[in-house]
């Protein structure tokens, strides 16, 4: 016969054993909680068309959270949160863990990719420049600005377009970074810059809002071929089960039309449209 000799006093250290054992394996994934909930929080630097808050709806809405939430949807995750923040704060909040993913027009660079985790790039973006009416300044190229001394240009902070001005040869004691778009437009409409330089969709969405008069597009405001941006989602490296839930999802709207659907809705077509051959890997190259 075996005695069996009841300790309670070591009923509390046998749990806490237990707990750390298995608490790792019990732990919640961020797609784990997404899906419990019906509900993925989503960062936005509030600029249209990326991600913005629909004044007469309070909604979310834009490019990339119409993408999410027509790419989620029928999983059951129709609840979109935003937080707000300027764009050049989208990345440190991401990893902060203020929200589960960027939604809102990041260009994917190998920088980027060593800090996120890019889904299928969704958007070709090319530079695009606004000026003052009938663009006294005759810019239509990055060569425009670098070579003519007395013209000064305005970039986002931390933007990819700004890299691509410096690249260009555009020196930087004549180029102005701005935190985010309303201070860059204010700054051309004052006159301490000549030019705001921004990516085509946002120029897009900027010039067909009621406050662009006295506003248009440098056209044509040429570009070389290889300093076309892509856009897409992030997400945290350790939710690479999220990003590729959502990529898998990004490839059904592809081929149901529901992602042409979505573009034309923005005015965007073939000049934005991704080709085949451009994936996240490539443009991460050994970052991904």
């Amino acid at each position: 016969m075996i005695n069996v000799v009841w300790k309670p006093h070591l009923l509390g250290f046998a749990v806490a054993v237990l707990v750390v054992c298995l608490g790792p394996a019990m732990a919640e994934t961020t797609k784990e909680r997404v899906l419990r909930e019906g509900k993925i929080v989503i960062g936005i630097h509030n600029r249209s068309p990326w991600g913005y808050r629909d004044e007469a709806t309070g909604e979310p809405t834009g490019w990339h959270p119409d993408l999410l939430k027509a790419a989620f949807a029928e999983l059951g995750v129709k609840e979109l949160e935003i937080q707000v923040t300027e764009f050049g704060a989208l990345v440190p909040g991401l990893l902060a863990g203020r929200f589960d993913a960027v939604a809102s027009g990041l260009a994917v660079t190998p920088e980027r990719c060593r800090q996120v985790s890019f889904g299928a790039p969704d958007l070709k973006v090319p530079d695009a420049a606004i000026v003052l009416s009938g663009n006294p300044k005759k810019i239509h190229a990055y060569a425009d600005i670098a070579k003519k001394s007395d013209i000064v240009m305005g970039a986002g902070r931390g933007s990819v377009v700004a890299k691509n001005a410096t690249a260009a040869g555009v020196p930087q004691d004549r180029m102005l970074l701005f935190p985010d778009i309303e201070s860059n437009i204010s700054a051309l409409r004052a006159g301490r810059i000549d030019v705001a330089v921004l990516s085509s969709p946002t120029v897009i969405g900027l010039l067909a809002g009621a406050g662009a008069a006295g506003l248009e597009r440098a056209a044509p405001f040429t570009v070389q071929e290889g300093q076309a941006n892509f856009a897409a989602i992030a997400f945290r490296h350790e939710d690479e089960d999220l990003r590729a839930l959502y990529d898998e999802r990004l490839a059904q709207l592809k081929v149901g039309g529901t992602l042409a659907e979505i573009m034309r809705k923005y005015g965007f077509g073939e000049p934005e449209t991704v080709p085949d051959t451009v994936t996240a890997e490539k443009l991460c190259g050994e970052n991904r």
